[in-house]
């Protein structure tokens, strides 16, 4: 199994404090948001770890190779959507992780178990990380695990990071949205939600990011 940490967007819903800096490179208690999630995966056992990159692609690239040299970096000439994105790397079943969540280590113990929830599985296409308790909700999930998408009936929260299973992006064009997986797979009954013990803060917008900054 291998892991991709998402990396290439532009970061917009960061306003003015990604103009010169891509925000992976934002800094929370001195560490960048992009360190707290390849610490956390780091000493995995994944076969290989993944960033992808496009925007103010050189000084993430430069970080990364001064910082992390045992990371493979996919740059995006022409960004490929969070979808293509993960297609573009993925030879093998893969874990995704947002970097607009503030990882911490203790998560390390929520995802060995999700990922062993996914290997057992084997009809699953994809499976997400999700906390019921969370009331920023954005997902449907019904009695059995399965997520429903879209719906307007949401009653828990997508915590940054999933699973999918190799070959699953194959009929999907170069440049997608993940999203538009993740609704086949809910109309096949496909992609399922395990559910966490903690809670990833959410960091992806500016207000968000300022309040633990």
């Amino acid at each position: 199994m291998d892991a991709l940490i998402l990396a290439a967007g532009y970061g917009m819903r960061m306003d003015n404090l990604t103009k010169d800096i891509p925000k992976p490179l934002l800094k929370i208690k001195n560490k960048t948001l992009i360190s707290y999630a390849i610490d956390l995966i780091k000493n995995m056992s994944f076969d290989k770890i993944y960033i992808n990159t496009h925007y103010k692609h050189n000084m993430l690239e430069r970080f990364i190779s001064e910082n992390y040299p045992d990371i493979t970096i996919s740059y995006e000439e022409t960004i490929l959507g969070t979808g293509g994105g993960i297609k573009n790397i993925q030879t093998n079943d893969t874990v995704i992780l947002n970097t607009d969540n503030l990882w911490d280590q203790s998560f390390e113990n929520e995802l060995e178990k999700s990922i062993k929830f996914f290997d057992e599985n084997k009809s699953f296409d994809s499976v997400l990380l999700i906390n019921s308790k969370n009331n920023n909700f954005d997902l449907e999930v019904n009695n059995e695990g399965l997520i429903n998408f879209p719906s307007k009936l949401c009653n828990t929260s997508f915590q940054g990071c999933h699973i999918i299973r190799k070959n699953s992006l194959h009929p999907y064009p170069e440049i997608f949205n993940i999203q538009d997986f993740w609704k086949d797979c809910s109309l096949n009954e496909k992609i399922y939600g395990y559910e966490t013990t903690k809670i990833n803060a959410h960091v992806g917008t500016k207000d968000e990011y300022l309040k633990y900054k």
